[in-house]
């Protein structure tokens, strides 16, 4: 798809109908034919991105636990892989279309659901009762971060730091902090 192709070399505000229509190859007005207006060629991206990615990263049917340490993995490859996701997501959700703002909000929900199915207090590895809709907020910044972030992150390690070395290193950290924080503890 074109848009996505440069959506991914440049930020969402410096692309427009006409560059993509040229990377298409195609007349503007065919752009225009089946996108009425830039939110809805944005949102039809997003949408496309977040399903092809969600069919491909099915977290395994396991305890709670394991299904939680893949979705959260995947979050961070999803960040790295996306990288203007957070900014595409919010033009679409200051759309002054109501239809635009809505498909946003069934793609968060969705999220929001996949997340609370993660969490199933099902045996034989349960975990404490948390919000499905803050976890989903908070691994969402953790993973968005840490992709952003990297020309102040990687400056911070010594030597010549493995960018992929590092994103292991700091899924394991966000799983370990997410699950030890949502075992349940023993109560004096």
């Amino acid at each position: 798809m074109a848009a996505r192709r440069l959506l991914e070399k440049s930020p969402p505000h410096r692309v427009t109908n006409a560059m993509i229509a040229r990377e298409a190859g195609v007349d503007p007005a065919l752009v225009r034919y089946y996108f009425a207006s830039r939110p809805e060629l944005l949102i039809a991206v997003v949408e496309h991105i977040v399903s092809t990615w969600v069919a491909a990263h099915q977290p395994p049917n396991a305890a709670p636990t394991e299904r939680l340490a893949t979705a959260i993995r995947g979050m961070v490859d999803f960040a790295h892989g996306a990288r203007s996701m957070q900014r595409l997501m919010q033009e679409c959700a200051e759309s002054k279309l109501p239809a635009v703002r809505q498909r946003v909000r069934d793609l968060n929900a969705g999220g929001v659901a996949r997340y609370a199915r993660y969490l199933d207090q099902g045996e034989p590895d349960p975990l404490v009762p948390v919000d499905p809709l803050l976890l989903y907020i908070a691994i969402i910044g953790l993973a968005e971060f840490f992709v952003a972030a990297q020309p102040m992150i990687l400056p911070l390690l010594p030597g010549k730091p493995d960018p992929e070395d590092l994103a292991e290193r700091y899924k394991d950290f966000i799983v370990h902090l997410v699950l030890d924080g949502l075992k349940p503890r023993d109560r004096p």
